[in-house]
């Protein structure tokens, strides 16, 4: 392939990934099931279910990413995408709305590997792979500012109308949708092939390549463990923070608001990540982002001070936006390229597996009781769990630069 043409992707993944992070209910999706009269537990088994589809489906579209094209897998995403959106918007009854953020997991899962594979195969086909954590924090840090700008006209639009929201999100698919046709699929690179040769396994045998790369890299476990575990944590204490703040009388547009401000301070550590690892290393930004993750927590937890607790959401996205792009670096420099989206899936789906214990839990204590007591009650039995992990990835995860050896010859 002409390296001159399949340059032309890298810009194209920074209008993608702008595109695609302009998520107008990204701060305000509790508060719309909210609005259409779902309990808190209700709301977490929707989440539940949400990230079960995710659970099931993240290895299969990983496969259809790494079987059919990274490029295939992105452009049914934004046309489920389109369907989800309109269930969403004309949706009149609760079984319509669930089936519409349901398809919204499956267009996650056709995303969530291909996505990064395409990014990190396109820049090993240009020699230039030594160059994805720099990228990689550079779009994570647009996918941030992105979302700010987001959160904030979602939360001014739902004040107006969940109408407006809700089309918003089906013209940016259309939109995001052109810009994918515009992406050309690099190949497979050549070391991942015996004789040169593309591989392409059917499914059964993708899955015992699966557990081979698995059971002989333990780097690749003890990091996507850590990932899972704290991730799953992060993303549900954002999610409930909406209701925390509602309930100390903040409107929707300042939490709106407040989750821009927090992505904003999100994409600025995000995009220093790669700088700040040069110094401080790969055991140094385990331990920042970890052990400052489970100060904020605790602090978020037991604090009914608006200040406090605002602070402390400010400052797990300082924890989680350093090391997210990172550990996506560390996850592709462990992956041979015919199994690349599909570990990053199963990546995803440790991710997802968490997502559906936490929420779930959470959702139900809160109703049972409150959701601050039902957040100091989880961290007692996460925080131990979260220490082991740690130090699984700690010992192992760090030790491991690229293995190169797990490539067949």
């Amino acid at each position: 392939m002409n390296s001159q043409k399949l340059v032309r992707n890298i810009p194209l993944f920074y209008i993608y990934q702008s595109l695609n992070s302009f998520i107008l209910d990204r701060g305000i999706w509790m508060l719309f099931l909210l609005s259409r009269d779902f309990t808190l537990a209700e709301i977490a088994l929707i989440e539940s279910a949400y990230h079960g589809v995710i659970f099931i489906l993240e290895v299969p579209t990983g496969y259809i990413a790494d079987r059919f094209g990274k490029r295939t897998s992105l452009l049914l995403a934004q046309l489920i995408g389109l369907v989800s959106g309109s269930f969403l918007l004309w949706g009149d009854n609760g079984i319509t709305i669930v089936i519409g953020f349901l398809l919204g997991a499956l267009v996650g899962t056709l995303q969530s590997g291909a996505t990064s594979a395409m990014i990190y195969e396109t820049l090993l086909q240009l020699g230039k792979e030594i160059a994805f954590k720099k990228h990689n924090s550079m779009l994570t840090a647009l996918m941030l500012v992105t979302m700010s700008l987001s959160g904030l006209t979602g939360g001014v639009l739902s004040d107006i109308s969940w109408g407006w929201v809700y089309g918003g999100k089906i013209m940016l698919h259309v939109i995001t949708l052109m810009v994918v046709l515009l992406l050309i699929e690099p190949h497979i690179h050549q070391e991942s092939s015996a004789k040169g040769k593309t591989v392409a396994f059917p499914f059964f045998r993708q899955m015992i390549e699966i557990y081979r790369f698995m059971s002989m890299n333990a780097a690749f476990v003890t990091l996507s463990l850590y990932g899972a575990v704290l991730f799953s944590m992060a993303w549900s204490l954002t999610f409930f923070s909406q209701v925390v703040f509602q309930l100390i009388g903040l409107s929707n547009s300042t939490i709106g608001l407040l989750n821009g401000i927090e992505t904003w301070i999100g994409a600025g550590f995000a995009a220093i990540a790669f700088i700040g690892e040069r110094y401080i290393g790969k055991r140094g930004s385990l331990l920042v982002s970890g052990s400052g993750f489970v100060v904020c927590l605790f602090t978020f937890s037991i604090s009914g001070n608006p200040i406090v607790l605002i602070s402390a959401f400010f400052l797990v996205s300082v924890c989680i936006s350093y090391i997210e792009p990172l550990l996506e670096a560390y996850l592709n420099e462990l992956i041979p390229s015919h199994l690349r989206a599909t570990m990053l899936s199963v990546f995803g789906m440790m991710v997802s597996s968490g997502m559906m214990i936490t929420f779930t839990i959470i959702g139900f204590l809160a109703d049972a009781t409150s959701l601050p007591n039902a957040l100091q009650k989880w961290i007692i039995f996460w925080i131990p769990l979260f220490a082991v992990v740690f130090f699984a990835a700690f010992r192992r995860g760090v030790l491991v630069q690229r293995q190169r050896s797990n490539r067949p010859e």
